[in-house]
């Protein structure tokens, strides 16, 4: 009777009750300030799926150019052509994760709210984590698939010497990209589409596409600016991360990244395209409280250099 009086109890009066419902507003939370911290990685980089944790199977020869069109007469027979192949860069993701806990002293003496609120500050850092990685790689310039670094001149994507922005600067950039090739050399003209600067230089890209007429020696004043025609076309993101990882008193270099439909640079994969993280309650043997596991899977892989180009910038 006993045991069944306290079976009937916990039935109508379950002691798992709140965690439930705490792990309910923890999820709602998480996802939330995912969502609503503000980083700037997403806006230009390709985002990707991958279904396990091994390298991906892009690493293979896919079919990447196609002959052109060759005129057919009356009567006449179709050219045969073999599509050509190349490389791409393997993919991969991992897993990144933290792990805090809330003991009993501190559900007594502080309000849920305190509890809600933590998981979604490691899901804002787990973003920023993704954020920092991104331009981390711009910074570093690292060598991607085919041995070379990012931006180099064999990739035809680096400007050679460093200055801030300006109309002059921006054009011979933008040029880097329109005049990029595939790897059959054929022109495929990526159109310019993000202009990616450290903090301290977005007044100034404002003043260079939203001004109409400029001075120009050996025209004359009232001269239209040319770059005022793409002031709808092109998006300013200033990124703050570049400015710390460049690092007190040097260059910090600024970028200009393609429209992706034309061609990508940096893509960002998540495990089973899942962009939140997943978070596990869970209690201790011996110890009064909580244990919260915390993690995601990603992965950046450099995935091609003609979606992006770079200026080496000067000191701010």
């Amino acid at each position: 009777d006993d045991l069944w009086n306290e079976a009937c109890r916990q039935f109508f009066n379950p002691t798992a009750a709140f965690p439930a419902i705490l792990d309910n507003a923890i999820r709602k939370n998480i996802v939330q300030m995912y969502q609503e911290i503000p980083t700037t990685f997403q806006l230009w980089t390709t985002k990707g799926s991958v279904s396990d944790f091994k390298p991906t199977k892009d690493h293979s020869y896919l079919a990447g150019g196609a002959g052109e069109f060759l005129p057919v007469g009356e009567g006449g027979e179709l050219k045969h052509d073999t599509p050509k192949t190349d490389l791409l860069p393997q993919r991969k993701v991992g897993t990144y994760g933290r792990q805090f806990s809330m003991t009993r002293e501190a559900f007594i003496n502080d309000d849920v709210g305190f509890i809600t609120e933590m998981p979604g500050l490691y899901a804002m850092s787990a973003k920023r984590t993704i954020n920092k990685q991104v331009y981390k790689i711009l910074i570093d310039n690292p060598a991607i698939f085919d041995g070379v670094s990012l931006f180099d001149n064999a990739h035809s994507n680096l400007i050679a010497t460093g200055a801030a922005p300006s109309i002059e600067t921006l054009q011979a950039i933008m040029l880097k990209l329109l005049n990029q090739t595939d790897p059959f050399g054929e022109s495929i003209m990526v159109q310019p589409r993000y202009i990616i600067v450290p903090v301290g230089y977005g007044f100034l890209m404002s003043q260079i596409l939203e001004t109409a007429q400029i001075d120009v020696d050996g025209i004359g004043s009232h001269t239209a600016n040319a770059l005022y025609q793409y002031r709808n076309k092109l998006q300013v993101i200033e990124e703050g991360a570049l400015n710390v990882l460049a690092g007190d008193g040097n260059a910090i270099p600024w970028f200009v990244a393609g429209d992706q439909r034309y061609a990508k640079s940096l893509q960002v994969d998540y495990l089973n395209g899942q962009e939140t993280p997943t978070i596990r309650r869970s209690e201790v043997p011996g110890r009064l409280g909580f244990v919260w596991d915390i993690w995601l899977d990603w992965g950046i892989t450099a995935v091609d250099f003609r979606g992006i180009a770079k200026n080496p910038g000067t000191t701010i």
